[in-house]
């Protein structure tokens, strides 16, 4: 079965079709968004800066080695033969000393420095960002962008496989599109604005369902992905062990009412439920008169 109606198939939803294909679109672009700049940039704050911290340390090492290597040259040498003054070895050695005592605290100082800077650059420092930077769905029409320099970047900062991020994007971006562009079984199509949270958090729900069915890796780069942009939140609306049927009845109903909140439809069919494997008391058990 294809993801196309295995995806359909989970949401009890489908893609309008136009000439026997589905009306969908994913377009794949090597552009870079605004605001991937920096993860484009990578985990340094300022590279350039970092760079010529590395060599100036370099510089003053090297300095440093031109120093100790004579210096350590010297005294293999008299280790077969002693100087022929005591006041020779002395004087050098005390020279020496205190050059290699000066040199050592102006590395020292630019390590720290380096140290400092570098301390300031990582994960945090690049993360969250928006989810924009990685794709980007039109509510108008089954259609999602997907900017695959940024997810290179990712995964090769997170240590990810690149194609494997690729497609677990694209199964996302698939029950995203589901959603807003499908029809339902009596040929309802979505009625609702621009809901980007619980659309996130649905499509979460039924990706991690497919995921799961799949190599172990699928989900790690699904959440390190979803962790990229700041999304765990919206993996909280729904929780994994809740019913993919109630599930669905309830987005179907959400669909359909707009006046109704993704909460209000959630809890109206829990209630609903509840009422429904409760029923009426056992006629044993009412109180006799």
């Amino acid at each position: 079965m294809s993801l196309r109606l295995e995806a359909e198939e989970a949401m009890g939803l489908r893609f309008p079709e136009r000439n026997g294909e589905a009306v969908i679109r994913f377009d794949e672009t090597m552009e870079v968004p605004h605001g991937a700049e920096t993860l484009m940039r990578g985990l340094y704050r300022n590279p350039e800066e970092i760079k010529k911290g590395f060599k100036t340390l370099h510089q003053e090492t090297a300095t440093l080695l031109e120093i100790i290597l004579p210096r350590r040259a010297r005294i293999r040498e008299w280790l077969e033969e002693l100087p022929e003054q005591p006041k020779e070895a002395e004087s050098f050695l005390r020279e020496t000393s205190q050059k290699i005592q000066q040199q050592d605290r102006k590395v020292s100082h630019m390590e720290n420095e380096l140290i400092s800077k570098l301390a300031e650059s990582g994960m945090d420092d690049l993360f969250p960002l928006p989810l924009s930077v990685f794709a980007q769905i039109s509510y108008s029409e089954p259609c999602a962008k997907i900017f695959l320099r940024p997810l290179g970047r990712l995964a090769e900062i997170l240590k990810l496989n690149p194609e494997i991020v690729r497609q677990v994007v694209r199964i996302h971006l698939l029950y995203s599109l589901l959603i807003i562009g499908g029809q339902d079984l009596d040929g309802q199509p979505f009625s609702r604005g621009n809901e980007d949270s619980t659309l996130i958090g649905i499509a979460s729900f039924f990706a991690l369902k497919h995921m799961k069915k799949a190599n172990p890796e699928y989900q790690l780069c699904y959440t390190e992905w979803v962790k990229a942009w700041g999304g765990k939140s919206y993996l909280r609306l729904l929780p994994q062990e809740s019913s993919i049927e109630k599930v669905r009845a309830a987005m179907v109903f959400w669909r359909r009412n707009p006046e109704l909140s993704w909460e209000d439809a959630w809890n109206g069919l829990r209630s609903l439920d509840m009422e429904i494997s409760t029923g009426p008391r056992p006629l044993a058990s009412w109180p006799i008169r």
